[in-house]
């Protein structure tokens, strides 16, 4: 918290609104011209419209408009140090309904400047011309990752918008209850019969991480990119899915239709242990304090590392800008790359992790911390598929019923591999 503290400190506090149409600049300019009386000058604020997509985990409510304001606060005073003129007003918007609803806004002259979303999403956004591409010369790129940089680019090489955080994928666990969480999947199925509940999800993408643990993520790469996994790594996905299907065989493993479901049932204290995006972290603090443990997910019988999905959160810019808007957008968004910027609400919140990869995170001072940065690291082997496999990608919701299928018992772990490898051959 100390860099967090010192940062401000030197930046003077601010208030940041919830973007409610085009009231609140009306209020922001009369506020502006009735202080200009005072001293003869009119310095009109420029207001920066932010539009922010939400994941299907979160709920918009009083809670999350709160913290994404404080973590909107923490940029914006800084950068106001920069540009004292600058205002920001901000909406949540579902990122599965965000295109709709900014395409729309777009038509009526009231599109945002910037859009605050995931790399998957401001891909898609951008080939609908909801946004722009996000100009950046070789010098900014290269305080980012190459691999994070190939999966917000299109196909022509094109950047739908600039990495500002990293969210990433690890187990959280009720500590009063499950003093010492499982470190690999075998141990996790013990505590289970052991009497611990535990949560797993069906949808692909919450599932993944346990395909690395049980050795599963070349043959899946090999289908994804078109080709027949080896006869050896068939054999590892079929021994992945027979693990997915005892694992439901368990009395106190229960799979859930979604990740909300399963972090309801962690919060109303019906299960001891679940994967959980850091995202979610804000919300379960609140609820269990210091109960909640945070760990890295269970590596597999032989030591094999989990491959736990990464979110890259890029800011994109709003193809309706005026030349003035889009200039400051960009300084916004570059802004927010700064090292400073980027300690201070990796330290701040203790939910997102650095995307410039010069900062370096403090993992001796958090546990937290440090399973989030274990994470990121675990998370470059299911790189490849993330970048081949978008969020909308229809195949997605096709394996995710082939996997209901499976941890009901109606299929066996044989022929639900040989399914899910012609699947993910299968062109989009």
């Amino acid at each position: 918290m100390g860099a967090l503290a010192t940062a401000m400190a030197l930046f003077p506090a601010t208030r940041l609104k919830p973007w409610r149409g085009r009231r609140g600049l009306l209020l922001s300019l009369l506020t502006s011209l009735g202080l200009a009386g005072c001293n003869g000058k009119i310095q009109l604020p420029y207001v920066v419209y932010l539009a922010i997509g939400t994941n299907s985990e979160q709920a918009i409510d009083a809670e999350l408009i709160e913290e994404t304001r404080w973590h909107l606060d923490v940029l914006e005073r800084g950068y106001r140090q920069i540009h004292p003129e600058s205002r920001f007003q901000f909406g949540l918007y579902p990122e599965a309904m965000i295109d709709f609803a900014l395409s729309r806004r777009n038509r009526a002259g009231l599109g945002p400047d910037l859009i605050f979303v995931n790399g998957d999403t401001a891909r898609r956004m951008l080939a609908s011309g909801v946004t722009v591409p996000f100009p950046a010369n070789s010098s900014q790129l290269k305080q980012f990752d190459p691999s994070d940089l190939d999966r917000v680019r299109n196909s022509r090489g094109e950047l739908a918008g600039l990495p500002v955080v990293l969210q990433t994928q690890v187990a959280c666990f009720n500590r009063k209850r499950l003093p010492k969480p499982p470190a690999t999947t075998t141990e996790l199925l013990a505590a289970s019969a052991a009497g611990h509940p535990v949560g797993l999800s069906v949808e692909p993408y919450n599932l993944l991480w346990s395909a690395g643990s049980l050795g599963a993520m070349n043959g899946l790469e090999q289908a994804i990119a078109g080709q027949e996994p080896s006869a050896a790594n068939t054999d590892r996905i079929e021994a992945w899915l027979a693990w997915l299907q005892n694992a439901s065989n368990q009395q106190r493993v229960t799979f859930f239709s979604d990740q909300k479901s399963a972090i309801s049932e962690f919060l109303a204290g019906r299960l001891d242990w679940i994967p959980c995006h850091s995202i979610s972290l804000p919300r379960l603090r609140k609820q269990l304090g210091a109960n909640l443990g945070v760990t890295t997910l269970p590596s597999g019988p032989d030591g094999s590392p989990p491959s736990p999905v990464k979110r890259i959160r890029v800011l994109a810019l709003g193809s309706s800008s005026s030349a003035a808007g889009r200039a400051r957008a960009i300084n916004f968004a570059r802004f927010s790359a700064n090292p400073l910027m980027q300690r201070a609400l990796t330290i701040g919140s203790q939910t997102v992790l650095p995307a410039n990869r010069f900062v370096k995170v403090p993992v001796q001072s958090s546990m937290v911390l440090e399973a989030l940065n274990r994470a990121n690291q675990e998370s470059d082997q299911v790189s490849p598929i993330v970048r081949l496999l978008h969020d909308n990608d229809q195949r997605i919701a096709k394996a995710q019923a082939m996997t209901t299928e499976l941890v009901f018992g109606e299929v066996s772990p044989q022929s639900s591999a040989q399914a899910l490898i012609h699947l993910l051959r299968e062109k989009p």
